[in-house]
């Protein structure tokens, strides 16, 4: 996404939110693909409701530092992450968010192209409500373009293999969340 052959993600939410999760599927696929990458968790009391960031770098380009001030791709999953996130958006940051979660008004200071993903609702009306970040997952991949899906989703089942032992149809259920999020970024730009 930029000239360094490097992009950069931050994924933005509330502990629960699998916030994590994405961000390690996302550097693990990258690194699969053969790609330098780069992963910083910043969490602190997320699971009683605090704001969880990864940042994430990948690319064919030297990786100088895990944290970086500008991010290319800018996810943000609830709206208590907006302002904590502001800070991270650069003129060229493709801005990510739960439509569902976060309203288009919310964002009216924020001059950046956005990319508003349905994912909570369509993951509660087609899947489960438990794969709603796995979608976002999915906006993100289509808008890199940079790692190849069966990558993503060698690590979608990776990090999910203990919970698939327990309920082997969530295997289907992230398949699909996957695919959907990527048809949705597609749709929004029609």
């Amino acid at each position: 996404m930029n000239n360094q052959n490097i992009t950069k993600v931050i994924v933005a939410g509330e502990g629960g939110q699998g916030v994590q999760s994405i961000a390690h599927i996302l550097t693990k696929a990258a690194f699969a693909a053969g790609l330098n990458v780069s992963f910083l968790p910043n969490y602190g009391v997320e699971q009683r409701g605090g704001v969880s960031l990864g940042f994430i770098q990948f690319g064919k380009g030297i990786i100088g530092f895990p944290k970086f001030s500008q991010a290319d791709i800018l996810l943000v999953m609830r709206d208590r992450a907006i302002e904590r996130t502001k800070r991270y958006i650069g003129s060229n940051t493709l801005y990510i968010y739960d439509s569902d979660l976060i309203k288009a008004d919310q964002l009216s200071d924020i001059y950046v192209q956005k990319l508003p993903i349905s994912a909570t609702s369509t993951a509660n009306q087609k899947l489960d409500p438990k794969v709603f970040n796995i979608i976002l997952l999915g906006a993100i991949v289509a808008e890199c373009g940079l790692i190849k899906d069966k990558f993503i989703e060698s690590e979608i089942d990776n990090n999910f293999a203990d919970k698939y032992k327990i309920k082997p149809q969530f295997k289907y259920l992230n398949k699909k969340a996957f695919e959907i999020g990527k048809k949705l970024t597609k749709e929004v730009y029609r």
